[in-house]
């Protein structure tokens, strides 16, 4: 019988990292020790997730950190624990109990440290969102023993810029295993074409804060379309530093607007399934939609030379607007446009975003991976 194989899934941060890493945590429990290792919570989407996706197998473990951190967490209302206080706490224990530790971002230094001149256990990449900007682009990387990562486009920039690391591997894009028996319920009583507005939180990129009310008032005050507005997760806590203003709370009794600034929802990829236009800047969600090839539109709120730069590669996906007064024209002929431009566009770049293969999904083949290289 094979050596059973004990594997960390470390899950720190927000819910939009669960559906990257959960189906490989549930096809590696088939035959290995796999826990999904957090910081105390209800961890409700967690549980539900595994539930749904009959993740029995896997186990999750939360620790503590110091209860005095803990404390001043409390204090500061953190919903998440100080990272480098927590492995203070726990780097033993995370140490010597796995074979390999699995990451969704950057937050290896301080369990790097602590693991010195060792090379047990095996530190583990797996990316958030499909390859975009150049966060993922990070000499962090090659911290790293093992990068799992989602098609060719990718791994060749990694290749360009020197960033392979020690071993990098293709093998699709296992959020589409999580989220695809999600149904979608229509959210509206119409059958009007739905907007998905969908805003990031970084404010040197982010067109909210100068188009972002004015968006909401074109759609309060038109009648074509029905508006989901639901921006990155990260745009309305601490990280994006935006409140919920009171504009904002005019716009949830209007018929044809729905918001969501951060449930499940806005995570599992429902609203990308239910709408029929993608709007806004630089979130990686814009390729997620187009991996069912449809109109988009990107609001160039910062004057971004863009054509030319890779960072901007999926804006060549839709028509490019600068502000918000110029979007009902870009709505009106964004069906047209897309058929005649940017569809074919669309599917080379879903070729090159993630690799498929029908004979196995994207989550069976990173466990493969994880496991075969483990086992070498």
């Amino acid at each position: 019988m094979p050596q059973k194989l004990r594997i960390g899934f470390l899950f720190l941060d927000q819910l939009h990292h669960i559906n990257h890493f959960v189906t490989m945590a549930i096809v590696l429990a088939q035959k290995h020790d796999v826990k999904i290792i957090t910081y105390p919570d209800k961890h409700e989407y967690l549980f539900k997730t595994l539930k749904r996706l009959n993740g029995d197998n896997v186990k999750v473990e939360m620790l503590k950190t110091h209860p005095f951190r803990a404390f001043t967490d409390t204090l500061k209302k953190r919903s998440q624990p100080r990272k480098g206080f927590w492995f203070k706490k726990n780097h033993k224990y995370l140490l010597s109990n796995f074979d390999a530790l699995v990451f969704t971002d950057y937050i290896q230094k301080p369990l790097l440290k602590y693991r010195g001149t060792k090379t047990t256990p095996k530190f583990i990449k797996l990316p958030h969102g499909m390859a975009g900007r150049a966060y993922g682009y990070k000499k962090d990387l090659l911290d790293f023993d093992l990068h799992l990562i989602f098609g060719s486009y990718y791994y060749e920039q990694l290749e360009e810029k020197k960033l392979l690391g020690a071993k990098t591997v293709i093998v699709g894009y296992s959020k589409l295993d999580a989220v695809k028996s999600i149904e979608t319920k229509s959210i509206f009583n119409n059958d009007k074409p739905i907007v998905f507005y969908n805003p990031h939180f970084t404010p040197e990129l982010t067109s909210w804060h100068t188009e972002g009310e004015a968006v909401l008032n074109y759609f309060k005050n038109q009648d074509a379309y029905n508006l989901i507005f639901a921006p990155h997760i990260n745009l309305f806590n601490k990280t994006g530093g935006e409140s919920v203003s009171d504009f904002l709370e005019t716009f949830k009794n209007d018929k044809h607007i729905f918001i969501d600034l951060g449930s499940e929802a806005s995570v599992d990829m429902v609203y990308i399934k239910m709408a029929s236009i993608y709007l806004g800047d630089v979130s990686s969600q814009s390729l997620e939609f187009m991996t069912t090839p449809r109109p988009c539109i990107f609001i160039n709120s910062h004057g971004i030379a863009y054509k030319n730069d890779s960072n901007y590669r999926f804006w060549k996906c839709g028509e490019v607007i600068n502000k918000a007064s110029e979007l009902e024209k870009a709505l009106n002929t964004a069906n047209l446009k897309h058929k005649t431009t940017y569809l074919s566009v669309q599917k080379e770049l879903n070729i090159g975003n993630h690799f498929t293969d029908s004979s196995s999904t994207p989550s069976e083949r990173a466990a493969r991976e994880i496991e075969e290289f483990l086992l070498s």
